[in-house]
């Protein structure tokens, strides 16, 4: 077929070509192919179940379905058509995908062939992906009696449109800034960036978009304290309503209770024990004892931050420190250096030199620049080799841009590697998106050291899924892993940015020749190192909430007073009255719920793995080999705290985490 979208995994995707009506065939030929190609195995494979048959030609059928969905995924952003259609096919595919996990019929055929003489010689990895799916199907209802089916449809349905509604009502305007006098104390960068969205949007003035980038970037320089506060209130209240039921606190309570019933008919104690059935981390007690251990360990240190910033706030002349103050206050210190200054020795172009210098030194990765038609002109593509193959596509969207959703730092695995039933080898493909603001005119995009973590976490996340080495869809594919094992990659680059002399070794002089030396890196870091305390309390506050919530739904307490006791748990800042962070807390309804622990206990566990590069070099090429080994290749075949253990000849321990934040 010509069509853009189903083309095989070796030919790439020509995205200009791709229209609304095309991607629609598309769609409804997946599904439909997705359907019958089911059915026919299921009729085929009564006689005699086998591996290439059943599992690699279910296999293939997958990857097909959901290589369309996730290919589409940057175009979301281009129109409200193009955003309603790719949601409807999104909603069509967890339809087929609960239609498959129910069909007993179809798991039948799985439980002959694991326990035939065929399903008891297959290998190692092989067996793994059987247990994978006969756990799938249980999971998903496939035991249920055909009442508990429906009633788990039902659930489902409530799921998706309550998840959808949450996502909606999140999406404000920016705030429109008419007098110039307003914002003083930003840099000239910010403002101009500020003109051009304001501009973009046909308005005069400087527009504040309400993502969390330039929202942050004005809350740390402006000196205008109404600007502050107008802007913070506008943020931090997104999602919320004098409507109960137009209220996102409303939609995550009734989440929650919902999820619940969910696990509860699945045979599941609560839903977070069923979510961590799923993930890398442990039991519920294992993670509510590390939530808790670093609770403790975290409030005296979040206790004394909140005392240097009120003592900071009364040399400035301030009575009371607001939450719209923070920012600017740990921005305002008498050391502080600019972020400005540290950005302009970080353009784009040598910050992706260094990461395709990374992936080569530790991986042996050659990411070569391809001629890839995109969907934007910003947009970097790259064939990866290894061994003198090719192994893969990266797509790098780096940079905002007209038709790019808001605050898009994701990673897009849009097809995992594989080897097909013809022994025909799949390459891997993946999107890496980050929210660099765009060049200004003459330029090109600068990061500060934000952008460098979020871009480093994202590529983390595209060389796990380049270098898996498993031989299935289901094995290649390292979301499997669970929340918390895939974020552990993306939290292992970051710790690259935060070393000076890697920091100094790639940064270029700025536009009046002068250089980042190792000592000015270290003196900016250590800068943001003493305010990393605050992102902890907040990420760790977030996290208790979570499991809160998601443990005991029912038990009478307000969204609210959940947050509060999780915020007091941990010595975070106390919210003020009109404040509703949960209420746009939307990684809750995007596949984190009673999973938001997975970014502290990545991070823990990063630091550990980081201590073997800090002692061997954070260039050692055999240090790269083993981590590539132990923990990318085996991908979901393998659980994440075998590799850990086995990459570092011990126990994993938090003393490098604590020890770096000053917690020890």
């Amino acid at each position: 077929m010509d069509n853009p979208l189903l083309q095989n995994s070796s030919t790439p995707i020509d995205y200009p070509s791709i229209t609304l009506e095309n991607m629609a065939v598309a769609f409804d030929h997946v599904l439909q192919a997705h359907a019958q190609g089911i059915a026919r195995i299921i009729e085929q494979q009564q006689a005699l179940p086998t591996w290439d048959d059943l599992v690699l030609a279910v296999d293939g059928l997958d990857a097909q379905l959901l290589g369309v969905l996730y290919a589409v995924v940057p175009l979301v952003g281009k129109h409200p058509t193009w955003a309603e259609a790719i949601d409807g096919f999104y909603v069509r595919t967890l339809a087929r995908f609960d239609q498959k996990f129910t069909n007993g019929r179809l798991l039948a055929l799985y439980q002959r062939l694991a326990t035939s003489a065929i399903g008891l010689n297959l290998d190692t990895e092989q067996r793994t992906t059987l247990r994978w799916h006969l756990d799938k199907f249980a999971a998903s209802g496939a035991l249920l009696d055909a009442s508990d089916k429906a009633r788990l449809a039902e659930l489902r349905a409530q799921i998706t449109a309550l998840r959808g509604a949450f996502r909606h009502s999140i999406n404000r305007p920016g705030l429109l800034v008419e007098d110039a006098s307003e914002l003083r104390g930003l840099c000239q960068r910010l403002r101009d960036e500020l003109a051009a969205r304001a501009s973009e949007a046909g308005a005069d003035g400087w527009l504040i978009a309400c993502e969390s980038a330039p929202t942050e970037a004005v809350l740390r320089q402006a000196e205008h304290r109404p600007l502050r506060e107008k802007l913070y209130r506008a943020y931090h209240t997104r999602g919320a309503s004098s409507d109960p039921l137009d209220d996102n606190g409303t939609r995550l309570q009734r989440l929650a209770e919902l999820l619940d019933e969910e696990a509860r008919l699945l045979g599941f104690a609560s839903h977070p024990e069923r979510s961590l059935k799923a993930k890398s981390a442990g039991t519920l007690s294992d993670v509510l004892e590390f939530l808790q251990g670093l609770a403790m360990a975290v409030n005296p240190g979040m206790l004394q931050w909140r005392s240097g910033l009120e003592q900071r706030a009364l040399a400035q002349g301030l009575e009371r420190v607001e939450p719209w103050d923070i920012l600017y206050l740990q921005g305002g210190a008498d050391d502080a250096q600019p972020p400005e200054a540290f950005r302009e020795h970080f353009p784009l172009s040598t910050v992706v030199t260094a990461l395709t210098d990374l992936a080569q030194r530790l991986f042996a990765l050659e990411l070569r620049p391809g001629q890839l038609a995109s969907w934007d002109n910003s947009v970097q593509a790259f064939e990866v080799w290894q061994d003198h193959a090719r192994i893969g596509l990266l797509y790098l969207d780096a940079v905002q841009h007209p038709g790019k959703q808001a605050d898009a730092v994701f990673t897009t695995y849009v097809r995992n590697r594989r080897v097909d039933a013809e022994g025909i080898y799949q390459l891997a493909v993946v999107v890496v998106n980050s929210d660099i603001p765009a060049a200004l005119a003459g330029g090109e995009p600068l990061l500060d050291h934000l952008s460098l973590r979020k871009l480093y976490h994202e590529f983390g996340h595209a060389l796990h899924h380049l270098l898996v080495r498993t031989g299935n869809h289901v094995m290649s594919n390292v979301p499997e892993l669970g929340t918390d094992g895939v974020e552990l990659f993306g939290k292992l680059l970051e710790r690259w940015v935060w070393d000076a002399g890697y920091l100094a070794g790639i940064a270029v002089p700025n536009t009046e020749g002068s250089v980042l030396d190792q000592a000015q890196a270290e003196s900016y870091l250590s800068q943001l190192r003493q305010e990393g305390i605050e992102e902890i309390g907040r990420d760790l506050s977030l996290a208790l909430f979570d499991l809160d919530l998601h443990g005991t739904p029912g038990d009478g307490r307000t969204i609210m007073q959940r947050l509060e006791n999780a915020r007091e748990r941990c010595g975070y800042w106390p919210l003020a009255g009109f404040e509703r962070p949960v209420q746009a807390f939307d990684h809750l309804v995007d596949g984190y719920d009673a999973g938001y622990y997975a970014y502290l206990w990545a991070d823990v566990h990063a630091f550990d793995l980081f201590t073997r590069f800090d002692a061997q070099g954070l260039l050692d090429r055999e240090t790269g080999r083993a981590l590539q080994e132990v923990l990318f290749e085996p991908g979901a075949s393998r659980p994440l705290r075998e590799g850990i253990e086995a990459f570092l000849g011990r126990r994993p321990s938090q003393a490098a985490y604590l020890r770096w934040h000053g917690l020890a």
